[in-house]
């Protein structure tokens, strides 16, 4: 491009003096330039005297494709400009369909308020797929991921903990893992990465637990826990879900389970500032969410 401008300019002003100024660049840099277009082409341009530069038939023939081409070249740049500010303003999140309907959307609120005008786009997905999004580069992910995937970079936000989740009307107060010893418990599928961490910790405290149902999705573990088919321990994250159901959250300790929430992004792709913003929101949204749960509790 800068060749075609040098060509096209001098074409236009006559001069290589001028030329040179309105492309600030130095008169031998702009010949050099040109001497160089002439050597790709095998043709001279312009014939040059002490007085004048004038065009030669080659040079003639090919200033209109030259003009032709560096008008599409700048609109295809500009469209190209105006698309990167257009995703630079747009986010595309993904997240578990638990994270996704209770605690996204009023994140999303206090995102937007600080951020007016930026499109965020949620997408409630299970893991396999945010780590394929994110591997696409279509989307971010947030949620905790305990199993390190390659071309994934996660980036921890807040450490959440491990709780017992049960009927209100129970003691609030924390409670051992070798309280649950004979508990009834509901649990996610054995080769959920968050159940086979809580069946570690449950060998781990000498527990036998009596796992009375197997199910797939947060939301029916907490509806069945609130039917009184029995309690489950769960990330302390589902605690704005938890707000829609009558049941209670009981922190587990000795030991107490850190579990990181991540931001997961694409390993060697930059950190967007409006990620980071609303990454700030949605730990913001969380840690309010559980202080309210465990005040419900």
């Amino acid at each position: 491009m800068r060749q075609l401008r040098a060509f096209a300019t001098i074409a236009r002003v006559g001069s290589f003096t001028r030329a040179a100024e309105h492309l600030h660049l130095t008169q031998p840099g702009l010949s050099g330039m040109l001497r160089e277009m002439e050597q790709q082409l095998d043709c001279r341009l312009f014939e040059r005297t002490t007085r004048s530069v004038a065009l030669t038939p080659q040079g003639r023939a090919f200033l209109p494709v030259v003009t032709r081409v560096l008008s599409e070249l700048e609109s295809a740049a500009a469209t190209l400009g105006n698309l990167s500010s257009v995703e630079r303003r747009r986010l595309v999140v993904g997240a578990t369909p638990v994270m996704a309907s209770s605690v996204l959307p009023e994140a999303c609120q206090v995102f937007a308020r600080a951020h007016p005008g930026v499109q965020v786009e949620v997408r409630d997905l299970d893991r396999s797929q945010i780590h394929a999004g994110v591997q696409g580069g279509e989307l971010d992910g947030f949620g905790v991921f305990l199993d390190a995937a390659s071309g994934l970079k996660r980036r921890p936000l807040l450490a959440t903990s491990l709780v017992l989740v049960t009927q209100p009307g129970e003691p609030a107060s924390a409670m051992r893992w070798s309280d649950l010893k004979g508990a009834v418990l509901l649990a996610l599928p054995p080769t959920n990465p968050i159940q086979r961490l809580i069946d570690s910790q449950l060998r781990d405290a000498g527990v036998t637990a009596e796992v009375r149902q197997v199910f797939t999705q947060l939301h029916t573990v907490l509806a069945m826990v609130e039917s009184g088919a029995g309690q489950a321990v769960l990330p302390s994250f589902v605690s704005a879900a938890a707000l829609r159901y009558q049941v209670a959250l009981r922190p587990l300790l000795r030991p107490k389970v850190r579990l990181d929430f991540f931001e997961i992004t694409r390993s060697g792709a930059p950190r967007s500032p409006l990620l980071a913003g609303f990454g700030r929101c949605l730990v913001e949204t969380l840690n309010r969410r559980e202080n309210a749960a465990l005040r419900h509790g």
